[in-house]
């Protein structure tokens, strides 16, 4: 099965960027075959460029109003009803719904940003959840093997 994992945000805006920096650090990782990460940046259209895959999971940054690095687990099914919201003004979510109707196998890793304005770091709670994301994501990859 081929999968797409899809980091998300903007690095130049503290913790948008944070599905970035999970997908940087993805990368450098011993994954299954079959996998590709893709620094997804905030380019909705990259939607539209994992037709091939059969299964994609994005991380991102998303207001959920739980406190600062806290990680919400969604799927396609959730994405309709979800009241997390990504922090773009177009969810991720919704343009992979238009690009890919029928997209089944879909998990998105929210984190709850604290910090969103102009700089390159990470808030200190977001950086810490960056190696829990990691970890959840390997488990999610492994558990559909």
């Amino acid at each position: 099965m081929d999968t797409a994992i899809l980091g998300v945000g903007n690095i130049l805006m503290k913790d948008d960027g944070v599905g970035v920096h999970v997908a940087r650090a993805l990368s450098g990782l011993d994954l299954p075959d079959g996998v590709v990460v893709i620094d997804a940046g905030t380019d909705p259209d990259v939607a539209y460029d994992v037709d091939w895959a059969a299964r994609v999971i994005v991380v991102d940054a998303m207001r959920g109003d739980g406190p600062p690095g806290t990680m919400y687990r969604l799927t396609g099914a959730d994405a309709a009803t979800s009241q997390e919201r990504s922090c773009h003004d177009i969810t991720l979510l919704e343009t992979l719904c238009l690009a890919r109707p029928a997209v089944r196998d879909l998990v998105v890793f929210g984190i709850e940003p604290k910090e969103i304005g102009c700089g390159l770091d990470l808030s200190p709670e977001v950086a810490e959840t960056v190696p829990r994301v990691i970890e959840r994501v390997r488990e999610e990859l492994e558990a559909r093997l």
